[in-house]
Order: structure tokens, then C-alpha cells, then sequence
């Protein structure tokens, strides 16, 4: 029973009942095979922090409970095709964010694929599935790891996050 502070308490079931995000922030989901995908997302956070995004926070889905990884205004999927589907603890977590009605969100996709890369198009489907979510146009699609060469795509990926936390 709440007894005191309670405008705290109301202030945060209103951010909630409206799925509000708490902080503009953004959250970096990435699932990885053989830690390629891992290191790429690791790259964006660098770069979103250079550019001077102060609240980031990277997650292995493999590893964090879908509850810390939807609260930010911002998420990124970064996901390796596995089978021409999406990796199977990303597709999970997707499941999850549906099933939570998970909205109001800006979404930007990378993907991992050395032949076939198809994650980025089936995430952004299921994403597109979900109430009053925003998806970048830019992305990111690296084949089994990032390449120097990319690094010019890569800040791309953090200049249009950044454009859209404004």
C-alpha cells in the first residue's frame, strides 16, 4: 500500500497505461551465433554515444527478460538469418512485444546474413504488426561480420536514430 509519494506512483502508471516510454533512450536487442552480430551492435552504440546519445543500453535477447528491453523509445533489432527466418530468441522476443501490445516505439533494424539475408525484412513485418510503431527506413545488413567498408552505412543507422529522438 502506497502511502506517500504518490504522484510518483500515478506519474508512472500513467507513462505506462499510455506506453509512454519512460526516457528517450535507446535499447540495442541483438541476437548472435558466432558474436558477429554482437560486436556490429556494439559498433552503434559507439557511434550513437559519439554523437552524443547519453542513454544506450545493449542486451543479448539470450540473456534479459523482455521487460528491460521495451521501456526505451528507441529499440534496435539486430538479428542473423538463421533457416531464412528470423534468428529463433529474436523471433521469441518479437512474439513477446505483440503479445504485451508493445506501441509507440521507433524501431531501426540490422541484419546478419552471409548468404541470404532476410531477418531485417521478416523483423520489420512483425513489427509492422504492432500498434503506432515507427520504423527508420535506414538499416543496417552486414554478411557474417561488419567490414571497415560499412562504417560509412553504420553511421548512417546512428545520424537517422539521432534524427528521430528530436
Amino acid at each position: 500500500i502506497w502511502r506517500e509519494n504518490l504522484s510518483y506512483i500515478l506519474e508512472k502508471y500513467q507513462k505506462w497505461s499510455t506506453y509512454e516510454a519512460e526516457d528517450q533512450a535507446v535499447v540495442i536487442m541483438y541476437a548472435s551465433m558466432y558474436g558477429n552480430t554482437a560486436s556490429a551492435a556494439d559498433a552503434l552504440a559507439g557511434a550513437l554515444a559519439v554523437r552524443g546519445v547519453k542513454k544506450i543500453a545493449v542486451y543479448d535477447v539470450s540473456n534479459a527478460h523482455v521487460s528491460e528491453l521495451i521501456s526505451a523509445s528507441h529499440l534496435v533489432f539486430a538479428a542473423p538469418t538463421y533457416n531464412a527466418g528470423i534468428y529463433p530468441v529474436m523471433e521469441n522476443l518479437l512474439s513477446d512485444m505483440k503479445a504485451l501490445a508493445v506501441q509507440k516505439k521507433t524501431v531501426a533494424v540490422m541484419e546478419n546474413g552471409t548468404w541470404a539475408p532476410t531477418a531485417a525484412k521478416q523483423v520489420k513485418e512483425k513489427i509492422s504488426e504492432m500498434k503506432d510503431m515507427t520504423i527508420l527506413d535506414t538499416g543496417l545488413t552486414i554478411k557474417s561480420a561488419m567490414h571497415a567498408d560499412q562504417k560509412a552505412e553504420l553511421d548512417a543507422l546512428a545520424d537517422a536514430i539521432v534524427n528521430s529522438m528530436v
